[in-house]
């Protein structure tokens, strides 16, 4: 069993005006390192542009940063939103952050899920089409051989043939292949579906198990048409996860503290505004009924080393099995001490008790 912690970066202090742009970047980099400190095996950083409460715009600078101020955690970017980047200038920071972080870069993909960002680009429906056609782009940089030219709809690319005087094009990755991963949350997930297709690894989003069961069929089923085996242990799962000494204060901590608040303030009400709240309880209970304190005895996995451990280990064997348990960072910087120990609990307590699980195919 492997754990991650996912930056998208929550960051209500921001629009509440109690915070600034750099606070927000040094805590998720300092998040990251205690991540990296405690054994964590994975940080991802998320790519917004128009939402004042997930502010990240450059998953890539974040990745290079971290890298920097880490040791051994991989880093990801949980995505990069193709439509919105030229993908041969992406293919390019791709394969200089494989080089950067030493061969822990992991790359992530996605359309892009917000109107908002889309009507900014100017990109309209066609994200899901301008994706395809830019991972087709960007795979044949990373691993095809030159020359070779690429015409498509949305975006073209030309590589030249080798050149004596200049030594080059010359770039590739550091590592044979790269890592990929794509996410998912609608139960039927077409992108969970595409990198079923293209031999990338599929991350859940957080959502109830009844969900989490569909998309690793729709995952699997659609790797095993395209000649790919699927793997449980490639199988990354989104769940938010605080530990703290005792079950009590583990559970006022996330009630009080930075989870508890960007669920009730903020996450709660876009479920619900959205008509997805049963993503969440897998209609379970109406919407009108999700409240913080169900998902804290329902959905989010909280406690004491002990009752963490046995949470993980019934969402383990209920789904199946999977290989990543991964959360998201959450604002504590007013109470910094509470989450670092969070991780120092995640990592030195509830992991070794883990080591046992081992994802079949």
């Amino acid at each position: 069993m492997k754990f991650g912690i996912f930056n998208v970066p929550y960051a209500t202090g921001y629009t509440a005006g109690r915070r600034s742009v750099e606070d927000v970047i040094e805590w998720d980099l300092q998040v990251t390192e205690w991540a990296d400190r405690y054994g964590l095996d994975e940080a991802y950083f998320a790519e917004h542009y128009t939402l004042g409460t997930e502010p990240s715009p450059a998953p890539d600078l974040m990745i290079a940063a971290a890298s920097q101020r880490t040791e051994r955690i991989h880093l990801g970017a949980a995505a990069h939103l193709l439509p919105y980047h030229n993908p041969v200038a992406l293919a390019h920071r791709i394969m200089w952050l494989d080089h950067m972080t030493h061969g822990r870069y992991i790359a992530g993909f996605a359309p892009g899920a917000y109107p908002s960002d889309a009507q900014l680009f100017g990109t309209g429906v066609n994200n899901p089409r301008m994706m395809n056609e830019a991972l087709d782009i960007v795979d044949a940089i990373l691993y095809r051989d030159i020359p070779f030219k690429i015409e498509g709809e949305y975006f073209t690319a030309d590589m030249p043939a080798w050149d004596d005087s200049f030594k080059g094009p010359h770039l590739k990755p550091k590592r044979e292949r790269i890592p990929a991963i794509m996410t998912g949350m609608q139960a039927k997930s077409p992108t969970l579906a595409t990198a079923g297709r293209r031999g990338f690894f599929p991350l859940s989003q957080q959502v109830h198990n009844s969900i989490l069961k569909e998309h690793w069929g729709t995952y699997a089923d659609a790797a095993s048409s395209a000649g790919h085996e699927p793997s449980r242990a490639n199988w990354k799962v989104c769940r938010d996860t605080f530990v703290a000494d005792t079950d009590e204060e583990a559970r006022r901590l996330v009630l009080e503290g930075g989870m508890g608040s960007t669920w009730r303030d903020y996450n709660l009400d876009n479920f619900i505004e959205l008509g997805i709240g049963q993503f969440l309880t897998g209609g379970t209970i109406p919407d009108s009924e999700l409240t913080v304190e169900w998902m804290v005895d329902n959905l989010l996995i909280v406690g004491s080393p002990d009752t963490v451990a046995e949470k993980i280990e019934r969402l383990y064997h209920e789904v199946g099995g999977f290989g990543t348990l991964i959360s998201f960072g959450y604002e504590y910087s007013d109470d910094p001490e509470a989450y670092r120990r969070n991780f120092e609990l995640l990592g030195t307590e509830v992991a070794p008790r883990l080591a046992h699980l081992n994802p079949a195919q």
